[in-house]
């Protein structure tokens, strides 16, 4: 007997599952750490997302901006990784992954000291800045320490 339950009423199957994983598409080209280690960032942010704002290590940021800085380090990686569309601070869109990384990095700056982009958190801007820095450099430190 054939499936008949409401979500497959004769329609096209879905297709098969592949045998093996997709191939890793490049990262953008001013980028210098590795997938693994953009995804390691982006997850420990969205683990921290629930902690109190004292127990997440950043250094940097004050308690009152720590939810801001986790919201902008996984929108960067995400973005930096090619799982989100469009740039953090201006949702400008962009092809993957030709992505204007050195332009976002100035529109954080921009956005931190004032120039543009007022309704953007100083916090905000500040997390996509170092997460920038981070995953263009091999010098810079972590956004999140682990």
């Amino acid at each position: 007997m054939a499936e008949t339950s409401w979500w497959n009423r004769g329609g096209p199957q879905p297709p098969a599952q592949p045998t093996q994983a997709p191939a890793a598409q490049a990262l953008p080209p001013r980028v210098t750490r590795s997938r693994a280690e953009l995804e390691k960032l982006r997850d420990d942010a969205l683990a921290s997302q629930p902690l109190e704002p004292g127990d997440v290590r950043m250094l940097w940021c004050s308690p009152d901006g720590v939810a801001s800085a986790l919201e902008a380090i996984v929108h960067t990686t995400r973005w930096l990784l090619g799982e989100r569309e469009w740039t953090p601070i201006s949702r400008d869109l962009c092809p993957y992954p030709d992505l204007p990384v050195a332009r976002v990095r100035l529109h954080a700056e921009d956005a931190i000291f004032g120039y543009k982009w007022p309704e953007t958190s100083e916090w905000y801007a500040g997390g996509v800045k170092r997460t920038i820095e981070w995953a263009t450099t091999t010098t810079e430190e972590r956004p999140i320490f682990e």
